[in-house]
């Protein structure tokens, strides 16, 4: 006999034999003892949760001509649909067989009943993938069917059919499977087909199948193939999925937090020499984050973090060390970049890109950044660690004295100048001469954030608009508005009133007052920002 998939030779062939559904197993057998079979089953959940399984199952529990509420799998009934040579259980692929001509076959099936069964039953699996039409042609078949007809549909995506499918169907959600079950079951089937795989290999293959037993399976079967009469182990399993070992995941965010390029690109090149998947480091390093948040979140025990204690330990001292909303910025930063890599030819730069970036939060505008940055300020201020110029000593004599004196005075005189403030024509002057002022401005963040995230604009009135992308200019300009209020008044030599607002706000009060939009505004960089600016700014509404 030709060899069949791990998970094909082991799936369940009775009700006990399904894992991690209960809920639904204990109601279809009631409604078996209790002859409360209802004409339409939809079948709910990821993949490899046992949808199809069950209604296998199902279907030859309710034809078996034994007593009770489960399948011999013996008698003449039984045998013909575990064979799948049956013709009064038909399984229909519904990617496949998705148009109205198939569903008009079925509707002219339905009316010859079974031959030597009590119910003829159709498992439609991937029902979603039917058209409109094809829903449209089995919705009065679904409704009201022949009394020895019983639907099972099954699908991965109950969103995606239409509300008037769903009505006529009672409704069963399968869950995930959880990480310990799979791993008992795991560790079962292997020892019937006495391979040699270790527990931590079992364990990290329970985690890489996120709750879908079939995906277990297959990666076993994949893993017992390669290291046939070998023993299979957590490494050698990493080697055939392309995943890494954890502790480089705890490597690469203790050198984003520590601000160390040169082992970010270290640890990227080593993955990539090994030839891991980048796609699927960068997931792990999602979950890694995410068991980090929870750990560092939650106190006390809690199933969500279903690992070892010693590695529960690690997450959360890493965790404290750089803070939750560090984590919740690298979260963001690395989902991101998992949507990028599926149309990257060269996922690796974008890799190294967001590792910079994570090492240095001074490119990245995100409150978990802002946060670090101020954090790593406050260490600075408890170390010590910040410059102080030197004052050279003042020789006491006279005339340094008087010097000194004269200097004072002179300072005290260019302190009490007015500085007139703005008008109409300086506001316009800006405008023009926008670029010169932005190329003044010696900060380098500041003058970047002026030059790319803002434009200036006149509304005829006393104030200078400040136009920014979306929701105003960059969070962490606010501890440094005053700074830039001291640009302008350099630069121009006056006293401006300054607002800021959007600039789909700002269209539309232009448009409001002129009638259309405002055709010197330059077009912003589509970004998301804050508006945090400081007192003396006024904030629109």
């Amino acid at each position: 006999m030709a060899y069949q998939a791990l998970y094909r030779r082991l799936r369940p062939q009775k009700f006990e034999d399904v894992v991690g559904q209960e809920h639904i197993i204990r109601t279809l057998q009631n409604q078996i003892e209790n002859n409360r079979i209802n004409h339409a089953y939809l079948f709910c959940g990821t993949r490899g949760t046992g949808k199809t399984t069950t209604a296998k199952i199902f279907a030859r529990a309710i034809n078996c001509i034994g007593e009770g509420s489960k399948p011999c799998n013996k008698c003449s009934v039984c045998q013909p649909i575990l064979n799948g040579t049956s013709v009064n259980v038909i399984e229909i692929d519904a990617a496949s067989n998705n148009g109205v001509d198939n569903i008009r076959d079925i509707i002219e099936e339905v009316k010859y009943p079974p031959t030597d069964c009590k119910y003829k039953v159709y498992i439609i699996d991937e029902v979603h993938m039917l058209s409109a039409g094809a829903f449209n042609a089995l919705l009065k078949t679904l409704e009201e069917p022949p009394e020895y007809v019983v639907f099972i549909l099954a699908t991965t995506d109950p969103q995606k059919m239409p509300v008037t499918v769903l009505s006529r169907c009672q409704r069963f959600d399968f869950h995930r499977i959880s990480k310990e079950t799979m791993v008992n079951v795991l560790r079962e089937y292997m020892e019937e087909e006495k391979a040699q795989v270790t527990d931590d290999a079992i364990e990290y293959i329970a985690e890489l199948s996120d709750g879908a037993m079939r995906d277990a399976l297959s990666i076993l079967d994949q893993c017992i193939s390669f290291y046939f009469d070998q023993e299979v182990t957590a490494s050698k399993v990493m080697e055939i999925t392309g995943s890494v070992d954890r502790s480089v995941f705890f490597e690469l965010t203790d050198a984003m937090n520590n601000s160390d390029g040169s082992k970010c690109m270290d640890i990227i090149d080593k993955i990539v020499l090994q030839g891991r998947d980048i796609g699927q480091f960068v997931a792990d390093m999602i979950t890694h984050f995410r068991n980090l948040l929870l750990a560092v979140s939650i106190d006390g025990e809690t199933k969500a973090l279903d690992y070892s204690q010693d590695y529960v330990a690690k997450l959360k001292l890493q965790g404290k060390s750089i803070g939750y909303e560090y984590v919740l910025s690298l979260i963001t930063a690395f989902a991101d970049l998992a949507n990028q890599i599926k149309f990257s030819a060269n996922p690796r730069i974008l890799l190294e890109v967001c590792a910079i970036k994570g090492c240095n939060p001074v490119v990245s505008y995100d409150l978990g950044s802002v946060n670090k940055r101020l954090k790593n300020i406050e260490s600075k201020l408890e170390k010590g660690e910040f410059y102080t110029p030197a004052t050279a000593p003042v020789p006491d004599n006279k005339p340094v004295v008087q010097e000194a004196e004269k200097q004072n005075q002179e300072q005290v005189a260019e302190e009490t100048v007015i500085i007139e403030k703005a008008v109409p024509d300086d506001i316009k002057e800006v405008i023009t001469s926008w670029n010169k002022f932005a190329k003044s401005i010696d900060s380098n963040m500041i003058r970047s954030v002026i030059s790319t995230q803002t434009r200036p604009a006149y509304l005829e009135d006393d104030y200078l608009t400040l136009v920014a992308v979306n929701n105003g200019p960059l969070m962490w300009l606010e501890s440094h508005i005053n700074e830039v209020n001291d640009y302008f008044t350099k630069f121009y030599n006056k006293e401006f009133k300054i607002r800021i607002m959007t600039e789909d706000k700002y269209n539309k009060r232009h448009i409001e007052k002129y009638g259309a939009k405002d055709p010197e505004l330059n077009v912003l960089k589509k970004e998301d920002f804050t508006n945090v600016f400081g007192d003396f700014v006024q904030f629109e509404d």
